[in-house]
């Protein structure tokens, strides 16, 4: 070359070029690490809670688990006699304790197209603040009843009974305390239902703290907020025991405690996260709840920082942030010469969040900031400082903008990989059939037809008809049911004609347009029930009567399905036909 000859210059270099050769493989290399850091920080277990020489007015797993492993020892479905167990245990340990718990017994309805009518049996307790001025109380709520293919609550039982112990033993909470252990729970939420429509404690609570059961062990986790939910979730994020959760996406929840108060919050919670239980209580236990409510706040969890939050109102202004960055660093990819693909991606993430950030708000940090740190590394390579700096600068600049998406994103996915549980075992039915006057044995998986069993103690419903009146438009049906199993569960079913009127003991109930009409009972015991019935005239219909017991009769079980599973259960059926 000449040496008066000016150089060529070089073409633009690509965004993508920068981070190559031997030090872009270094960046990827560090930022794989790092990210596995990082999720592995967000998944690791929380640290052991207090040993079992806690102080006296300290959380002790040790007595937690000691709890939940009395009430776990076998299902506890709605009137059965683990329910009642149960129970009687829960009143010993309170009373024990010094607390004076009282049991609310009532009949509740609830449902819409599956009617259910439950005599409950809740567990509510009223502890007096230490404040002269009496303001809105604090409610606790869990439950105590269980079935066998869902999340057991014996932990959140058991770490809030070792909670109420602990405030026992520490200074008084300045508000009320009223404690709600449904019954229930799984029929419907009948137990809350109970709770909010007759008992008069549900007037004027001042915040809703719900604990639902959860598997394994973990940190008390917030599942979701209702109401103005911003000074809760403060108080919430600044404990200092492990906790976890996001408004990302609430988990439905149509329990009727809903209603109550102006905020509530949801955890799922087990017996090794009471720790961070009984902070909870006490934090707002010594605040004015009249008070609690503030605008709704966006809420997460992020590895090494704790738990981050800030008002809902915010999130359009990080939004128009992330817009205007997102058309600054676009403009400059452009003019670069770096392939459409990439502004047009991130155009089409900014798309994205704009979408997000309308329909679900609490849901928006994982997009904006992933979204916002991306844009940052991207525009500070196109500064004039950036020209000098060398390639594993260029690659640490993206590393760095790559965290935000590290952190909220890595954990995410981890958590949303959740190894395939083994569905429990089918257990065996025994099968007392009054239309055929014989028993027999059914594989709970439906896999093998029915076989005889032996005739044991186990009686058929008892039906007595009072009237049948058919008209080519209405036929009305009346008769008396008694169960002498004092079965906990029984259900009734119309099929062939639509049922126009119904009534349970004198008590109406609602009806459906089509399909066939059911109505489940619970804990109603040996006492004759009234059904009366108005269906559709002229056609045959049948009503199915089922009585449902858990477990096998005893008398019945040979040698060879001893073993047989907890799920087992006892049926004695009917059918009332009507020509």
């Amino acid at each position: 070359m000449q040496s008066g000859a000016t150089a060529t210059p070089a073409a633009p270099m690509r965004i993508d070029s920068r981070i190559a050769g031997k030090g872009g493989v270094a960046g990827l290399a560090a930022l794989l690490l790092l990210a596995a850091c990082l999720a592995w920080l967000a998944l690791r277990p929380a640290p052991p809670a207090a040993p079992h020489d806690a102080g006296p007015a300290d959380f002790s797993v040790q007595r937690a688990l000691a709890h939940a492993h009395f009430l776990a020892q076998t299902p506890r479905p709605i009137a059965s006699d683990a329910n009642l167990r149960a129970r009687d245990y829960l009143l010993e340990k309170l009373r024990a304790l010094g607390l004076d718990p009282q049991v609310q017994s009532a009949t509740v309805t609830g449902g819409a197209d599956q009617l259910t009518v439950a005599v409950v049996h809740n567990i509510v307790l009223r502890v007096r603040g230490s404040a002269l001025v009496r303001r809105p109380p604090l409610l606790l709520a869990t439950h105590y009843d269980s079935v066998a293919d869902a999340p057991d609550a014996a932990g959140a039982v058991g770490a809030l009974l070792e909670s109420l112990r602990a405030l026992r033993h520490g200074a008084p909470l300045r508000q009320d305390l009223i404690v709600l252990i449904a019954d229930g729970e799984h029929a419907g939420s009948l137990g809350a239902r109970a709770f909010v429509e007759q008992h008069p404690w549900a007037r004027h609570i001042g915040l809703l703290l719900r604990f639902d059961g959860a598997p394994g062990e973990g940190p008390l986790t917030l599942l979701g907020t209702h109401g103005a939910n911003g000074n809760a979730v403060k108080a919430w994020a600044s404990l200092d025991a492990p906790t976890a959760g996001s408004s990302r996406a609430p988990t439905a929840d149509p329990s009727p405690l809903r209603t109550l108060g102006l905020a509530g919050m949801r955890f799922s919670a087990t017996s090794d996260s009471g720790e961070a239980m009984l902070s909870l209580i006490r934090a707002f236990g010594a605040r004015p709840l009249a008070a609690i409510a503030a605008p709704e706040r966006v809420y997460f969890s992020v590895p090494l920082a704790g738990v981050l939050h800030y008002p809902e109102h915010i999130v359009w202004d990080i939004t128009r942030v992330a817009c205007a960055l997102c058309l600054v660093v676009c403009w400059a990819l452009l003019r670069r010469g770096v392939a459409r693909t990439v502004p047009l991606s991130l155009a089409g993430a900014l798309a994205l969040l704009i979408v997000v950030s309308a329909a679900r708000p609490g849901a928006s940090y994982l997009l904006a900031w992933p979204l916002i740190g991306v844009l940052l590394g991207a525009g500070a390579l196109h500064l004039p400082l950036a020209a000098s700096l060398s390639r594993q600068a260029r690659g640490a600049v993206l590393a760095i903008g790559t965290l935000p998406a590290i952190m909220l994103l890595a954990p995410l996915a981890a958590g949303s990989h959740t190894p395939p549980t083994a569905p429990p075992p089918a257990g065996i039915t025994y099968l007392a059939d009054a239309t055929t006057w014989k028993s027999y044995w059914l594989d709970g998986a439906g896999a093998r037809p029915p076989t005889e069993a032996p005739r044991t103690g186990i009686a058929f419903p008892h039906v007595r008809m009072l009237k049948d009146e058919d008209t080519p438009a209405r036929r009305k049906v009346a008769f008396a049911l008694t169960s002498k199993n004092a079965a906990p569960t029984i259900q009734l079913r119309v099929e062939g004609a639509r049922v126009l009127a119904a009534r349970f003991d004198g008590r109406t109930l609602a009806t459906r347009r089509g399909g066939d009409w059911t109505l489940t009972l619970h804990g109603m015991g040996e006492r004759r029930l009234a059904i009366d019935l108005e269906i559709e005239g002229g056609s045959p219909a049948r009503v199915l009567i089922e009585e449902s017991i858990p477990g096998l009769p005893a008398d019945a079980v040979p040698a060879r399905r001893i073993d047989a599973s907890r799920s087992g259960r006892t049926l004695a059926t009917d059918t009332l036909v009507l020509r």
